[in-house]
């Protein structure tokens, strides 16, 4: 799920932006690797051109997903976290002067970054809240809840979704290791209350029923 709603690819293709364009530089990412680290001096502005990154806190030797970027998503290096590149990137990177030249020249880049940084704010609760007061199996099924919302309904009343994650990736977003997640992921398809119909793609029978598991 994109964090913007709006894709800012689009408008750097703008005739009239062909000199603003000028100011960003491609970096090519391989998978896994980490893009930028809190300890880095370097302040810059980035979007996603293809592939997707993790932005993440590391705290001795847990990791705490804050949000996962998709293409045409804005971010800045110098919010203190990890980035980490979960399939081969490209991002469009640029200094913090030039984005305020693209501040004034496109609107959209201030609400972007707001919509995106304001996501990850709003993550970084969720994810205190889960901690604090959430066991790992009420986080899957939130998670899988909240996927529901922007899934694909059938006119059965279920629910087809797309996380885009591997059971790894997703282990790493909800703060548990991979084989927790497996298992509990397992306990829910032997009670039918998800189905894996392809790579990363879920379905949910009966969304409701999902919920009272939840609520119990």
């Amino acid at each position: 799920m994109k964090f913007s709603g709006i894709n800012l690819l689009d408008e750097l293709q703008r005739p009239e932006l062909e000199d603003l364009r000028q100011n960003f530089r491609e970096r090519r990412v391989r998978k896994g690797s980490i893009v930028f680290r809190p300890d880095e001096e370097e302040d810059l502005v980035f979007i996603i051109s293809s592939g997707r990154v993790r932005i993440y806190l590391g705290y001795e030797d847990k990791e705490f997903t804050l949000g996962i970027l998709n293409p045409g998503d804005l971010y800045s290096t110098h919010a203190d976290c990890y980035v980490q590149a979960l399939e081969d990137t490209v991002l469009l990177t640029t200094d913090v002067n030039s984005v305020k030249n693209c501040m004034a020249q496109i609107p959209l880049f201030n609400r972007t970054m707001v919509r995106v940084l304001g996501h990850i704010l709003k993550n970084s609760f969720s994810v205190i809240d889960g901690l604090v007061f959430r066991d790992i199996n009420t986080r899957l099924v939130d998670f899988l809840l909240k996927e529901a919302e922007d899934g694909t309904a059938h006119d059965d009343g279920a629910i087809e979704i797309e996380t885009g994650l591997t059971v790894e990736q997703l282990s790493q977003l909800l703060g548990a290791t991979r084989q927790t997640v497996s298992t509990l992921i397992n306990n829910l398809v032997r009670d039918g209350l998800i189905e894996k119909i392809g790579r990363s793609k879920w379905l949910l029978p009966d969304p409701e029923g999902l919920r009272a598991r939840v609520e119990a």
